[in-house]
């Protein structure tokens, strides 16, 4: 090796570059960052930082097959449905691209929305550099239910629905009860409970976590 070769200078890296190289592995690791990515207006209090501080833990405990049980039961307009039900599936399913996870809410109209906000990040150019082996499959785009080219997948379910031949990695429930004149029904709660049971806790995967993410109405609602 010639004495010119020993003395050359590493190639230096564009300072642009360095930064945004930072901020994909930030995004990868950070709920509240992979956040701010894809939603810069975005600013976290307190609240937020707490939240998904639990959702990351809840995504490891899942890895484990630990079955873990989180409910975030917090009063309307505090921005737990956007952390929880909208980015947190989405960086799941760029970490976990094989795993289910569905979303249920006291009608199908809710979750809907929730699915398409979530395809949408899945979608946007910014995604593929962070997760790359998460691809969306080009024959299964329905806003209901989608797949990835992994075999996972989301799902959008109204309370009280049906969710045949579908499994769950991950069972979100988010605001099963409309509000408080349905949390004071007997007959309503009870038919959540049946529900439930009977329907939405069979379709979990073994190992698999429930989210529960609503407004505590009554002592003997879902939470």
């Amino acid at each position: 090796m010639s004495q010119k070769n020993k003395t050359d200078p590493l190639p230096s890296v564009d300072p642009k570059v360095k930064l945004e190289m930072a901020k994909r592995v930030l995004a990868r690791r950070s709920l509240i960052q992979f956040t701010q990515r894809f939603y810069p207006q975005y600013k976290p209090g307190w609240l937020h930082y707490d939240i998904a501080s639990r959702l990351e833990k809840f995504m490891r405990d899942v890895e484990e097959q630990r079955s873990p049980r989180l409910m975030l039961l917090v009063p309307p307009r505090h921005g737990k449905s956007e952390l929880a039900s909208i980015r947190f599936p989405a960086f799941v399913l760029g970490h976990h691209p094989d795993w289910e996870v569905i979303n249920c809410g006291y009608n199908l109209d809710l979750p809907m929305r929730f699915s398409r906000k979530v395809r949408e990040i899945v979608r946007d150019p910014g995604y593929k550099p962070l997760f790359n082996k998460m691809a969306l499959d080009p024959d299964s785009q329905r806003a209901e239910a989608w797949n990835t080219t992994s075999g996972g997948g989301f799902t959008a379910a109204g309370v009280g629905g049906g969710i045949t031949g579908k499994g769950a990695t991950i069972l979100t429930i988010d605001d099963p009860i409309k509000n408080q004149e349905e949390a004071d029904s007997v007959n309503t709660r009870d038919g959540l409970w049946d529900w439930y049971w009977s329907t939405a806790y069979s379709r979990l995967s073994p190992g698999g976590g429930v989210l529960i993410i609503q407004t505590w109405w009554h002592d003997d609602d879902l939470a």
